[in-house]
């Protein structure tokens, strides 16, 4: 939930008095390159501060009980790294060792599962497509189990039938958490969710 939300640079206003509210499901955020989606998905996980107003995520503040928020989210980046000489089973261990939690090899194959690369666990992921590699950036937000999800931009690059594997991933993660899918691709909306919310020179 953001309330009020302004994020001034000085000479550009990225965000202009945002409100928003997004209860659980897959909502779109849609706008060109530049209108803000960004910077409130870095307000949101923590990244930036606002000039003014409030963000909340399942509750918490996201400036003075940004830990809290932490706990609960998930971001998929439209660029990430991974380990390519790791396979995705010893990848998803150390995410779960990075977060706090008890190694589970049961957990580990069922994300793996859910973004079909259950075949491809013993593999290194240095030999994958940018597609799988992708695949395994969801595997990797999703292990920790958090209740509310950050995507920006995650099909860009991918080709057609990623692509729908990966509105189908969202679709299905929808029925249970909070996914807000910031992207300038509307059929990638269209495809995902019937709830969008607009922004455009941060109004």
């Amino acid at each position: 939930r953001a309330e009020g939300l302004t994020m001034d640079y000085g000479k550009t206003i990225a965000l202009n008095g945002v409100d928003l509210h997004v209860p659980r499901g897959v909502y779109g955020l849609l706008g060109p390159n530049g209108a803000g989606k960004s910077t409130l998905n870095r307000i949101f996980t923590g990244l930036l501060k606002p000039t003014s107003g409030t963000a909340r995520v399942a509750g918490f503040d996201c400036v003075s009980e940004i830990d809290e928020v932490r706990k609960r989210i998930a971001i998929i980046p439209q660029e990430f790294k991974l380990y390519p000489n790791l396979t995705p089973y010893e990848f998803l261990e150390y995410m779960l060792i990075l977060s706090g939690r008890d190694l589970d090899g049961k957990r580990i194959m069922a994300q793996l599962e859910q973004v079909n690369l259950l075949a491809h666990a013993r593999q290194r992921i240095g030999s994958f497509s940018g597609g799988m590699k992708q695949r395994v950036a969801i595997a990797q937000a999703l292990i920790h189990d958090p209740v509310v999800i950050f995507a920006d931009e995650p099909t860009a690059g991918l080709d057609p039938e990623e692509r729908m594997r990966f509105r189908n991933i969202f679709s299905e993660i929808g029925l249970e958490k909070t996914v807000l899918l910031s992207t300038h691709i509307t059929e990638d909306i269209s495809a995902a969710t019937n709830m969008v919310y607009v922004l455009n020179r941060g109004n």
